[in-house]
């Protein structure tokens, strides 16, 4: 049966630091997949928490992507970018968060030094950083990103 996923990925910006994860192939947003009856906002949320430990509430929508490969048994995925901010008191990331999530670190990165890092998982650095830095910035759908350029 053919079917469509879809995921999301959160940035979270604090103190002029953004939250990233590392797993085994690399430095990431924090994301996954979103439940089936679950909203954008709850996903975020839950992802955040899920792979930090930090409580998080969406704030606006920073892009759409689609990862779509025909070959084999194909694939497709709906990928949404959403900003979210810190709520509480916690600012402290706990890596795996409060589910066990296979997370190697989390942390607090300044923007300089996330450039330098590897990128993993389509982690959008200059998307991100471009949302962040223009304050006319507008959500945009990005394509198919396995297609290695944008659609019209």
């Amino acid at each position: 049966m053919s079917t469509v996923r879809m995921r999301v990925t959160v940035v979270v910006v604090h103190q002029g630091h953004i939250l990233l994860i590392r797993e085994k192939a690399g430095y990431s947003l924090p994301g996954g997949n979103v439940e089936y009856l679950e909203s954008i906002k709850d996903a975020a949320r839950r992802e955040v928490w899920e792979e930090t430990g930090l409580l998080v509430e969406m704030d606006r929508l920073l892009w759409v992507d689609e990862r779509i490969d025909p070959t084999g048994d194909g694939k497709h995925v709906v990928g949404i970018a959403v900003m979210a901010n810190l709520i509480g008191e916690d600012t402290t990331p706990i890596p795996g968060g409060m589910e066990d999530e296979h997370i190697e670190w989390a942390g607090w990165v300044s923007l300089a030094d996330w450039r330098t890092l590897p990128e993993y998982a389509g982690s959008r650095q200059d998307q991100v950083i471009r949302a962040l830095e223009d304050h006319h910035y507008k959500p945009e759908y990005l394509g198919n990103m396995l297609g290695g350029r944008k659609q019209p």
